[in-house]
């Protein structure tokens, strides 16, 4: 069941695409008060992922492969009308392929953005660590504020070449551990920060995949309030 709605000027094409209702556009290459490649370009400037199949008996072989390179999903030429319906099968389905992407890419999107807010607002220090390199990739404000350091010391040191915590990997022998077990905690441990204070911390490492790169996320708590109590 098809519901068809056919226009012949520009005026008509706009209004008519305007509504929102559509699935599919077939243009004719040429017509005496407007022309295909004119309602090509309109449709991707106004309704980019609508598939568009130009359906003419004038273009020729050479035309039509351009305009599929200028944003043509197809072309089908009128003495191989047998064609159409698979065009228009293949049209849809990639349509609905890439609707389909669209919505996974703004659901990973918006996971990112709530991960980022987390991130940035945890009352907890967070450190994101390259698991091969043990390189600093992250660290949110609330760490840096705890232990006096800017992003810029943090980021892209090994984290071993940070002094502060040189009491948590004096060896790369417990990063080595952290990256075989992919787990490390540290109840409670003394950290100095840049001004010389020392905080108690417990120190948690957790290991997982990221795009297909492994990281290290350390969550590090402070409990000097709650040992002094």
């Amino acid at each position: 069941a098809v519901d068809v709605e056919c226009v012949d000027t520009e005026s008509a094409y706009v209004a008519a695409l305007g509504r929102d209702e559509f699935d599919l556009i077939l243009a004719d290459y040429s017509l005496p008060s407007f022309d295909g490649l004119s309602a090509l370009a309109i449709a991707r400037e106004k309704r980019p992922d609508l598939p568009f199949i130009f359906v003419s008996g004038t273009m020729g072989e050479e035309i039509a492969i351009e305009s599929v390179k200028s944003g043509a999903t197809d072309y089908v030429l009128k003495h191989r009308l047998e064609r159409l319906a698979l065009a228009v099968r293949r049209a849809m389905h990639e349509a609905e392929e890439r609707a389909k992407l669209s919505l996974a890419s703004e659901a990973l999107r918006e996971s990112e953005a709530r991960y980022r807010r987390l991130f940035e607002s945890a009352k907890d220090g967070i450190l994101i660590l390259d698991a091969a390199s043990g390189q600093i990739v992250d660290v949110n404000p609330f760490l840096i504020e705890m232990l006096g350091y800017s992003k810029e010391d943090l980021v892209g040191k090994e984290l071993w070449e940070i002094g502060v915590f040189k009491d948590i990997v004096a060896s790369k022998a417990a990063f080595l551990e952290l990256q075989r077990q992919g787990y490390i905690r540290y109840e409670d441990l003394p950290l100095e920060t840049r001004g010389g204070r020392v905080k108690q911390v417990e120190f948690v490492s957790n290991s997982y995949l990221v795009n297909g790169s492994r990281v290290i996320q350390c969550n590090i708590r402070d409990i000097t309030e709650r040992k002094q109590a």
